[in-house]
């Protein structure tokens, strides 16, 4: 697996290290073991896995600049997707991987442990609760999420944990003009508005892929987001 994820990384500009690579082959191991007893992934095939979760997670890179010392947050990072993949890469980059299935963040913590990962913190918690723990609560620079929401949702997820100035910064497998039409609510509301809206396509395929940059204008009203399962019934 190493030389692959390598030779795809570096052709598309981002540089892993041997001891990366390792760590990938650790995470890839492990994930494909424990799949077999839980549901992490229904892509388990190593070159997809390669493109459609590692390369895919890591490839904000090329458009946004994470620097060193910077707090980072993974809302319902399911089997560590993007959180992972950058936390191996940008190891001066703290992050904490959050998801409200426990026995998620027990392999997740697992997995910190076996790669020797030092900048991350795995959380069980649901977003709508941990965004009211002043701990968390705008303390993050950047919020990233791979999860399946609609916009309004994640929106409303992600947001109370990034600081003013912050950037919230939404992994899509395809750019809605109507759900971002529909979140224009939610961003008012939120005090978040979009900055960037990037679409690529993985490499070698005609799998498009979007990045959402939303940039956090002022602080969230502490409102929001709402109680346990209210944002996804009754979207802002």
């Amino acid at each position: 697996m190493n030389e692959k994820l390598y030779e795809l990384c570096k052709k598309n500009e981002i540089d892993l290290s041997e001891k990366q690579l390792e760590q990938f082959q650790i995470f890839y191991d492990y994930m494909i073991e424990m799949n077999q007893v839980m549901n992490l992934t229904s892509i388990t095939e190593e070159d997809e896995v390669i493109l459609k979760h590692f390369y895919d997670s890591m490839s904000i890179v090329k458009y946004f600049d994470f620097k060193p010392g910077k707090y980072v947050i993974d809302v319902g990072t399911g089997a560590g997707f993007p959180g992972i993949p950058l936390a191996i890469l940008l190891p001066k980059v703290q992050f904490t991987l959050m998801d409200s299935l426990n026995k998620r963040i027990i392999f997740l913590q697992d997995v910190v442990k076996k790669c020797g990962l030092k900048n991350v913190e795995c959380i069980h918690s649901r977003a709508e609760e941990l965004a009211k723990n002043e701990k968390y609560r705008e303390k993050y620079d950047v919020c990233v999420s791979r999860a399946v929401a609609n916009l309004s949702v994640l929106l409303e997820y992600c947001i109370p944990f990034i600081k003013k100035g912050g950037m919230f910064i939404s992994y899509k497998s395809i750019s809605s003009e109507e759900e971002l039409s529909d979140s224009k609510n939610a961003q008012n509301k939120l005090c978040c508005k979009l900055k960037k809206n990037i679409s690529f396509e993985l490499p070698d395929t005609d799998i498009r892929r979007n990045f959402l940059l939303f940039e956090k204008f002022d602080n969230t009203s502490s409102k929001y987001p709402r109680n346990n399962g209210i944002p996804r019934k009754k979207p802002l």
